[in-house]
């Protein structure tokens, strides 16, 4: 919707402005089929895009899902707090906005972007753009595979000319996605020129966007570490040595702003519905490490009799699955302002996680002292990225934590570094790895292994859905989990 108005507001301002000397025939050019997305010119688009991946693709709906799924938080009311108990998690319609989201909105401008800038198209020689929708794209449809397994790509985003795509299988897309971040290094190489501040992540930074290329590649072959454990570990570490260098470069948005509009999802979540709560495993994970992140990333729960003064207020986590509704969080602990505001930063893959992925690639490869480096590296870059933990505290840390490497401590710190706004990649994670062990123990039962295709593809599209359906999210791994094509 705030596509549409941010078009519609800019066609009307270009009609105010020329209405009075128009004649019929320019009239008449515009007045052609309106609605056509090819007539928006990509300096109008990537702002849109590079606003709308970060809040429609990261931020909202699988996201807030995602967290409850692997007990960053606890669903405390309403919809998340059915699916904390495992209800209503087969209904199709949960994911018809995401899936709108996705194939209605942001892939077919971001093909806009790619197919008007490319050799041949009406803006050619905006190589740049391209390169930096290209990024998008391969973080958009990494998203949609993951999360559903086979989903339209090769037949995506052709709108009318094709309302019934057929599926790719995902192993397909994962070498496609690897192709286009192939293609947008090199584009991205050009010369073209830069787009400046119409890039609302980089502001046209091709540096940066080039090390996000890699560090993205990077992590989409360690996802592969079940279907080829060394092959992928090999490619990670090749493509991550030439991606982020320090967390200066970290693909993060953050041009949130206070006004309504313009917040921060996860804030508006909180404001609007408020579903969430600090889950209890999070809490008690970082109080069995003693770790200094807690307090400034947690809230203590309100005082349920302000007028004793016996005791301080105390952080208290909510169980996953929990009877108890406290929408107007007055029982559990709640993200502490400085994380969750509403112009919060928005990270999307961080310095911290490309170190991760490093140790994890160096363990499958028997390389066990790099493994021990990069993993102690990538604490210290997620203590100082989530609180600015100062140099002796994270040295203390890291010595009563982390003097020993395993997959099971590399994942249990990825998972407190993806805390609260990377969820979508802790819950690969755990499909992927197991991983904290504690998701799968759930006092209900474990997460669903994927989310249900959206109703609307259903209804539209029933021919190409994978028959995948009801109960059997439970029970039908994704492919790079040990699922079928």
């Amino acid at each position: 919707m705030k596509k549409h108005r941010y078009i519609s507001y800019l066609i009307a301002v270009g009609l105010v402005l020329i209405g009075g000397s128009c004649s019929d025939d320019t009239l008449d050019e515009i007045d052609t089929n309106p609605n056509s997305p090819e007539e928006v010119s990509v300096n109008l688009l990537l702002p849109q895009v590079t606003v709308n991946v970060p809040t429609a693709v990261t931020g909202a709906d699988l996201s807030w899902y995602s967290s409850v799924f692997v007990q960053h938080t606890a669903g405390v009311h309403a919809q998340l707090q059915e699916a904390d108990r495992r209800s209503g998690l087969e209904n199709n319609t949960l994911v018809n906005n995401m899936w709108n989201n996705i194939y209605a909105g942001v892939l077919p401008d971001l093909n806009i972007i790619i197919e008007r800038g490319s050799p041949g198209g009406e803006e050619e020689g905006n190589l740049v753009h391209v390169g930096i929708a290209k990024v998008l794209k391969a973080y958009t449809m990494s998203v949609a595979t993951d999360v559903w397994g086979r989903v339209p790509y090769s037949q995506a985003g052709q709108g009318v000319e094709n309302r019934t795509p057929t599926y790719d299988s995902q192993q397909q897309i994962y070498t496609e996605i690897q192709n286009l971040l192939d293609e947008a290094i090199v584009d991205l190489a050009s010369g073209a020129p830069s787009p400046g501040g119409q890039d609302l992540i980089y502001s046209g930074n091709v540096n940066n966007w080039t090390r996000t290329a890699y560090s993205l590649k990077a992590r989409f072959h360690n996802r592969l570490s079940n279907i080829d454990p060394a092959g992928s570990a090999q490619a990670a570490l090749a493509a991550a040595a030439q991606g982020f260098q320090n967390a200066s470069q970290n693909l993060t948005f953050t041009r949130y702003t206070a006004a309504a509009i313009g917040e921060h999802p996860w804030y508006q979540e909180s404001n609007d519905r408020s579903h969430h709560a600090v889950s209890q495993s999070f809490v008690t994970t970082l109080q069995s490490l003693n770790d200094p992140r807690l307090e400034a990333l947690v809230a203590p729960a309100p005082d349920p009799d302000p007028s004793t003064e016996d005791e301080d207020p105390a952080i208290v986590g909510a169980p996953n699955g929990t009877q108890t509704n406290d929408q107007a969080n007055e029982s559990f602990s709640d993200p502490t302002p400085a994380v969750l505001n509403a112009t919060a930063p928005m990270p999307i893959m961080t310095y911290d996680e490309l170190l991760f992925i490093q140790a994890e690639a160096h363990l499958r490869l028997g390389n066990t002292g790099e493994a021990l480096t990069a993993y102690q590296n990538g604490i210290r870059e997620a203590m100082r990225r989530q609180i600015n933990a100062p140099d002796p505290a994270i040295d203390a840390y890291i010595a009563a934590n982390a003097t020993t490497v395993s997959l099971e401590n590399i994942i249990r710190q990825k998972w407190i570094a993806f805390w609260l706004f990377q969820s979508i990649e802790a819950y690969n994670d755990w499909r992927r790895t197991g991983l904290p062990a504690f998701i799968s123990q759930h006092q209900i039962s474990p997460p669903p292994l994927r989310f249900p295709y959206a109703q609307n593809e259903l209804d539209t599209n029933e021919g190409n859905v994978p028959d995948i359906r009801g109960t059997q999210i439970f029970s039908v791994p994704v492919w790079w989990a040990g699922g079928p094509e």
